[in-house]
């Protein structure tokens, strides 16, 4: 008996060893089943993620494209600024230069306007003055008067004439004077 229940001390111990070697078998291929299905879903998440690294890198490639393209542009812009800052200080200056032109040209305007004014007025007084004369003398009697008056002008002014040398100042070829002369021209007077 003894060799008997050695024996089948030994098969349930072999037994029990193999059921549980097997259950551990299974546990193991369980879990490698497992590993195996996170290792598959691991490559392709890489798989995955390296897809969306690709396109991340393209985008930044597009991305540096576009900002070079951006920093071009923004110094063309920068410099289209300036050349407009000094386009419209250049308008600036002409216009304050136009206004002082205008202001000036205003100023005279006024000036000519006035003398037109003033013009005006003695071209309508010498048209009066003429319409009088012509009243005046177109009648025999008022002709004769002013023709009187005139004689009697003209003898008023060449009265003081008269004496001395008679407005010459060499006769003959000689000096009338021995003192130096200094001629002066008047205009005559005209009645306005």
């Amino acid at each position: 008996m003894n060799k008997g229940v050695f024996k089948n001390i030994a098969i349930i111990l072999l037994l029990s060893v193999a059921i549980f070697s097997m259950f551990r078998y299974l546990n193991e291929l369980k879990a490698r089943c497992k590993l195996q299905d996170s290792l598959f879903k691991a490559q392709d998440e890489i798989a995955v993620l390296t897809q969306e690294k690709q396109n991340l890198l393209q985008e930044l490639g597009k991305e540096k494209g576009l900002n070079e393209q951006l920093a071009s542009r923004n110094s063309s812009l920068k410099k289209y600024l300036k050349a407009s800052k000094n386009r419209i200080s250049r308008l600036f200056r002409d216009n304050s230069k136009v206004c002082a032109s205008l202001e000036d040209t205003r100023t005279k305007f006024s000036i000519l306007k006035a003398e037109n004014r003033v013009l005006i007025e003695q071209r309508k007084r010498a048209y009066v003055e003429n319409e009088q004369f012509k009243i005046k003398l177109s009648s025999v009697i008022e002709l004769k008067r002013a023709i009187r008056e005139l004689r009697s002008r003209k003898r008023k002014v060449s009265a003081p004439v008269a004496g001395g040398n008679r407005g010459f100042i060499i006769r003959d070829g000689q000096p009338t004077t021995q003192e130096k002369v200094k001629i002066e021209v008047v205009p005559a007077q005209t009645k306005e």
